[in-house]
């Protein structure tokens, strides 16, 4: 009688510790989509990640020279001094096909930006093209931010992914490349951190 209550209690326990485990990870999964409604889909690759602990321009980098910009339009942003710049041929959202991409590494805050015309996802499920600025933070960042961590913005033209005037959107990105703000995002040259106001 004691074996068949324990075992009892023993499948009782486990099955509410699944049932507790699939509630957060739908929950998780919840959060994250939630966070990324009405901003275009950026997956960071490992190659932008592996910057942030690396953020020099390898043996096979062109372009090398110094600049305080990079990216267009709303999709740019300004280092804080004339900065480390190169391209690179890389494959920076693991899509499996590497293209030129320009680096700028603001030593001074700590931050690598990459930036290149690419293919993107609407938050509607379209795909589109345009330029995309990314954002990781390397180790010793003024901000105290998690390195690997950062944000992506898409400059986007009125109508394109649905969005009601032109401008750059996009989300705020953990360590581990999860989004946890999106919406309309701006870059302040001052400080290189972005504001972010949701889209309805």
């Amino acid at each position: 009688m004691k074996e068949a209550i324990l075992v009892t209690t023993l499948v009782f326990t486990f099955s509410f510790a699944m049932n507790s485990a699939a509630h957060s990870q739908a929950a998780q999964q919840g959060a994250q989509q939630g966070a990324q409604q009405g901003a275009p889909t950026v997956k960071t690759g490992s190659a932008l990640k592996a910057k942030a602990n690396s953020p020099t321009p390898p043996a096979t980098a062109k372009n090398q020279s110094q600049k305080s910009s990079v990216g267009k339009g709303k999709a740019s942003a300004k280092a804080s001094a004339t900065s480390s710049y190169w391209t690179e041929e890389v494959d920076v959202h693991d899509d499996g096909s590497a293209e030129t991409t320009e680096f700028l590494y603001d030593a001074q805050r700590g931050i690598v930006y990459a930036y290149g015309e690419d293919d993107f996802t609407c938050a509607n499920g379209k795909p589109e093209k345009a330029g995309i600025l990314e954002a990781v933070y390397a180790a010793g960042n003024k901000a105290g931010k998690p390195v690997g961590s950062g944000y992506y913005v898409v400059g986007l033209n009125a109508g394109q992914c649905a969005a009601k005037k032109a401008g750059g959107y996009g989300c705020k990105f953990d360590a581990n490349g999860d989004p946890t703000e999106c919406g309309a995002i701006a870059v302040n040259d001052a400080t290189g951190e972005v504001t972010v106001a949701v889209v309805n």
